[in-house]
């Protein structure tokens, strides 16, 4: 998973990621933007998953839906959930999504993700 992040003309911060993952780029950008606190929380759902005391974690912005299990993070838009049951979205091949919508990866990867994010905001 490539990425690169950079302050916009409003001084913002802001991610880009890779094709097939640009749901976090928008995800960072958009949800988590420069809110250390809400990042040192998910940082410790990380740990938590990691240590198996717990088998998996949600959270809610006003766009995304961040899922995480013991192997595995996604980011769904909130639109895709609008028409679909969220369990029903489980057995589906979403592939067929907009990459700006859906978005998956290893959690050990989303823990990078987030690591070096919180490393660019205190940069």
């Amino acid at each position: 998973m490539d990425y690169r992040f950079f302050y916009n003309e409003r001084q913002l911060p802001c991610a880009r990621l890779s094709m097939d993952h640009e749901a976090f780029g928008l995800w960072l950008t958009d949800e988590l933007g420069a809110d250390t606190e809400q990042l040192t929380s998910l940082l410790q759902a990380v740990s938590s998953l990691e240590q198996g005391q717990k088998s998996e974690f949600q959270w809610q912005g006003r766009d995304f839906l961040l899922r995480l299990n013991r192997d595995d993070a996604e980011v769904i838009a909130l639109s895709m959930l609008q028409d679909h049951n969220l369990d029903e979205l489980e057995g589906e091949d979403l592939q067929f999504y907009d990459a700006e919508s859906f978005a998956a990866c290893g959690l050990d990867d989303f823990k990078e993700l987030l690591i070096e994010w919180q490393e660019f905001l205190h940069d």
